[in-house]
């Protein structure tokens, strides 16, 4: 018996992003992208789902609040 890890990938959008850090958990290897994409920095990881072979984590941008 043997354990393989399945790659991940982050959804955003449109976008698909490549695991920067696998050794890393999620949150930590998702803050990586925030130079190039800082809404990243506040965003929410959902659960991860197996699409092909690959964990595919879904970004979901936190809503706007406002007043009023």
């Amino acid at each position: 018996m043997s354990i393989t890890t399945l790659p991940r990938k982050f959804k955003y959008s449109s976008l698909e992003l490549s695991d920067p850090a696998p050794d890393l958990p999620p949150k930590e290897a998702l803050a990586l992208y925030t130079a190039s994409y800082p809404e990243l920095a506040v965003a929410d990881i959902g659960e991860p789902t197996i699409v092909d072979g690959e964990l595919i984590y879904e970004i979901e941008k936190k809503a706007v609040k406002t007043k009023g």
